[in-house]
């Protein structure tokens, strides 16, 4: 056997052992602290690297004549290379006159963050979508969903993006909305509202998970669901024979 694939097989099995011996369910992750919510007008936008004393929220309020929103990075504001992080934006009015949302476009942190399919909500439903491929952003559209501040409607968004693998640790990175009434004629656009998403490296749980897809099992989704999953569980010795198999045939 050479070298490489017997360190290949070696790193697999540590890593499924420390999931089965229960230490991969996020040990070590950094908890950053949750983010103000703040105005709009950062500057800076995405693959920023952090200046030394300041500040990158979470999340961020803006305004457009009467029509509020609030974007933010549900969790603690990273994200691992090759991980998911999600976006919310809640819509509201700040006063009486009722508005009704035609369209939103949501951008994300940048075009190489891919859309997680069937991730997109509105009002928590699963809603149908367009995306660009070359900018990522992903659109929504509808008669129109209801903003009032006499009945207290709003409408919530909510997409999922996979970060790619080449994140730079430390980075943070910007994110945007657009969106557009019905009576109104053009788009209102904010592509750098300011809710930051830190990139941070790896945690026990995420590491193993990459390590599964190298070896074939290809899930990027939670390590306890799925096949590979109950195979972990279940079978714990055999699921680790099934890794030393997978290595060796991608090593031959």
């Amino acid at each position: 056997m050479s070298r490489p694939v017997s360190r290949r097989i070696a790193a697999s099995i540590a890593a499924a052992a420390v999931v089965v011996g229960g230490v991969g369910l996020g040990a070590g992750t950094a908890i950053a602290a949750p983010g103000s919510i703040g105005s709009a007008g950062a500057a800076a936008t995405t693959g920023t690297t952090p200046q030394q004393g300041t500040e990158y929220p979470k999340s961020a309020t803006v305004s457009s004549d009467n029509i509020q929103f609030t974007r933010e990075v549900v969790g603690d504001g990273t994200v691992a290379p090759g991980q998911n992080v999600t976006y919310r934006t809640t819509f509201s009015v700040t006063n009486g006159l009722d508005r009704f949302l035609a369209k939103f476009v949501d951008v994300p942190p940048g075009a190489d963050f891919t859309y997680v399919a069937g991730s997109a909500k509105a009002h928590g439903k699963s809603v149908d979508v367009a995306v660009d491929a070359p900018t990522g952003t992903v659109t929504m559209t509808s008669a129109g969903w209801r903003l009032s501040k006499n009945t207290g409607d709003t409408v919530v968004f909510e997409v999922t993006y996979k970060a790619p693998s080449n994140l730079t640790i430390g980075n943070v990175y910007n994110s945007g909305v657009v969106f557009k009434p019905t009576t109104w004629l053009t788009d209102q656009n904010f592509p750098n509202v300011g809710a930051w998403v830190k990139a941070r490296g790896s945690n026990a749980g995420e590491a193993v998970t990459g390590s599964l897809d190298a070896s074939g099992f290809g899930s990027s989704g939670p390590i306890f669901s799925g096949s590979a999953g109950s195979a972990i569980i279940n079978d714990p010795s055999s699921f680790i024979g099934d890794i030393i198999s997978r290595v060796l045939s991608n090593g031959s």
